[in-house]
């Protein structure tokens, strides 16, 4: 038949010109439908995915501004996050709070502006938390301390103040010391601790009894000691002999748990230049020593705490802190154990804070 001729003809052109084509029926194109399933619907589920954590992000108050978050602070009991943390431990105030701590500095220097945020802060203290609220309270009093800083003048002559800032900060140091005589333990640990940020300042002479009462105690927390015990030395004179006996008095403690203290006071007491802790400090700047040392971890489980050896991160930071304190300490060992941390240390954390130490 001539329509048999034709399909053998055809198939004898198609062997012939590729001999490795299969003479098996061509697969059919993808349908759009297939496509769908493979490209668009996976698409369009990540974009939903995308979509929803950003919904929770606002919820969740994402990062606040400064002023965003001191405004929501004055609302008692938080804001909902995701429908389940609700109330005065809600992550919102929570969050609201540590950005007003982060912040406080960089919002300005104004004289008023200080005045204003430092009476604010006042107020969301006493009106507007409370001490269920985890550490909300804590990050507003380092905030309030840090609202009084005192700024590296450019020249010799301090600026003037006006009645208005003495004032203010006259009610800042009022409820700092409220707070810090509390029976809160981090209420008190937090008030000390913005103490720090004062130095300086002539007011904060008026705190320094009421630090060296805590220190001497030995029946206060633990962690209210050694904040006390770390705030003396930024805040105190070398002239201060009773801040220097009771730093004293805390490093001839022999308590295992209490091992933190006698570090925190050696710091203060290099940082007012005494020169007899110089032992202690080269302990405290040296890996090997502190590899052997162990702590009490109070934090892990309050109720049964356990001491372990001070890890990496513990030691470096250690280290770091200790070569701040002794810039004033005038004992060339010392110094010299610096520049070989800045040359030897593994950690470039530690070295470049060495060679930071140095050049000042």
């Amino acid at each position: 038949m001539p329509s048999d001729v034709k399909r053998a003809a055809a198939t004898s052109s198609v062997t012939t010109s590729s001999p490795t084509t299969s003479t098996e029926p061509l697969p059919e194109p993808p349908s759009a439908k297939l496509i769908a399933r493979l490209f668009i619907i996976p698409l369009l589920i990540v974009a939903a995915a995308v979509g929803i954590m950003f919904i929770i992000g606002r919820m969740a108050g994402g990062n606040p501004s400064f002023d965003d978050a001191l405004k929501r602070l004055r609302n008692p009991g938080g804001e909902r996050t995701v429908d389940m943390l609700i109330g005065p431990g809600s992550k919102q105030r929570y969050m609201d709070a540590k950005t007003v701590a982060d912040k406080i500095m960089k919002v300005g220097t104004d004289p008023a502006e200080r005045v204003k945020i430092s009476d604010e802060l006042t107020e969301i203290l006493d009106k507007h938390t409370t001490d269920a609220e985890g550490d909300v309270r804590h990050f507003l009093l380092l905030a309030l301390g840090r609202a009084w800083q005192v700024n590296t003048p450019n020249s010799a002559t301090a600026p003037t103040e006006s009645a208005e800032e003495i004032a203010a900060r006259e009610r800042a140091l009022a409820t700092l010391l409220r707070y810090a005589n509390s029976g809160n333990v981090s209420n008190q640990k937090a008030a000390i601790l913005a103490f720090a940020y004062w130095a300086g300042r002539p007011e904060v002479r008026e705190a320094m009894p009421m630090l060296v009462a805590k220190l001497r105690d030995e029946g206060q927390d633990l962690d209210v000691r050694l904040a006390a015990a770390t705030v003396l030395g930024p805040i105190a004179s070398p002239d201060d002999v009773d801040v220097i006996d009771a730093l004293k008095f805390a490093m001839r403690d022999t308590k295992p748990e209490n091992i933190e203290l006698v570090w925190g006071s050696a710091l203060s007491l290099a940082q007012l230049n005494q020169k007899d802790v110089a032992d202690t400090i080269l302990m405290l700047l040296d890996r090997n020593e502190l590899a052997q040392a162990k702590v009490l971890d109070r934090e892990t489980d309050a109720k049964n705490p356990e001491f372990h050896p001070l890890s990496d991160k513990e030691q470096e930071r250690i280290l770091i802190n200790t070569m701040i304190g002794t810039r004033k300490l005038d004992v060339p060992k010392v110094h010299e154990k610096i520049r070989w941390l800045k040359e030897n240390d593994p950690s470039p954390r530690v070295r470049a804070a060495a060679q930071e130490v140095l050049q000042k």
